[in-house]
């Protein structure tokens, strides 16, 4: 059985996690093949939006503890950093993919399985999701980005507060706190989250992409660096066919049509 299904709907990318009975939880295999697929799909021209969700109940409960999660010498502070630095290759690789990403949660996101999941772009959750930093439960230390991403999300104070007591938080309080872009019932889950690629796959690629970098440092950078990163990328958005596009449609008083070039 396929661990990562990986199909192709039109211009969207689709990423199933698929070990259900174990929860989709993370195992070395799937990392490599995860980290592999988005630094390939950053040079594929003809996929414009990826969509990520899991098989079965569960989107995501983090390392496999029951085999195949963890190295021999996990134990070891050189193996368990070794193992995060895996985590590290994949999160870096979706953050560096020019292409958004749209999480779709279908269960449980559970520590590195959430902070996963944070990494996407946009979230769509199922009523059923829930979200978990369970790290502190058994004494680690979130990794997998968390740090980076949920402070920005909800803010330092409600990050403190979720990493440090690890209870999980269910689809409406992720909504209310900004966690997730949508809250749908498990049967439009799907629909919702390919609705929104299929959108942003009719966009301006290249513009979207130069956006997500932006976007993503933003939080680290001052104004005078946001603007130069700003005038920076304009210039080469400009250059882009989709401008041409952008304007000439405006100009014809009809909808764009962009190639994504």
């Amino acid at each position: 059985m396929e661990e990562v299904i990986f199909r192709r709907e039109g211009a969207v990318e689709v990423i199933t996690l698929n070990r259900p009975q174990v929860m989709n939880a993370f195992n070395f295999n799937m990392l490599e093949q995860l980290t592999r697929r988005f630094q390939d799909l950053e040079q594929d021209d003809e996929v414009r939006a990826v969509v990520v969700t899991g098989e079965g109940r569960g989107f995501c409960t983090g390392a496999d503890l029951t085999g195949g999660g963890s190295r021999s010498d996990g134990h070891t502070p050189m193996g368990m950093r070794l193992s995060a630095v895996l985590y590290s290759r994949l999160i870096r690789a979706m953050a560096e993919c020019e292409k958004p990403i749209v999480g779709a949660v279908n269960g449980d996101a559970a520590g590195a399985g959430c902070n996963f999941a944070l990494a996407c772009d946009l979230l769509v959750a199922s009523e059923n999701a829930r979200f978990i930093q369970v790290f502190v439960r058994r004494g680690l230390v979130a990794d997998a980005g968390g740090t980076f991403f949920l402070p920005r999300l909800v803010g330092l104070a409600r990050a403190k507060e979720l990493m440090f007591f690890g209870e999980a938080l269910d689809a409406k309080r992720a909504y209310e706190l900004g966690l997730v872009n949508r809250v749908v019932p498990p049967e439009r889950l799907m629909e919702e989250a390919m609705g929104m690629a299929q959108r942003l796959a009719e966009g301006p690629t290249r513009a979207i992409g130069m956006i997500k970098r932006m976007l993503n440092r933003s939080f680290e950078s001052d104004l005078s660096t946001c603007l130069d990163f700003e005038a920076t990328f304009q210039g080469i958005a400009v250059s882009t066919a989709d401008v041409v596009e952008g304007i000439t449609s405006f100009l014809e008083k009809r909808k764009p049509e962009f190639k994504g070039r």
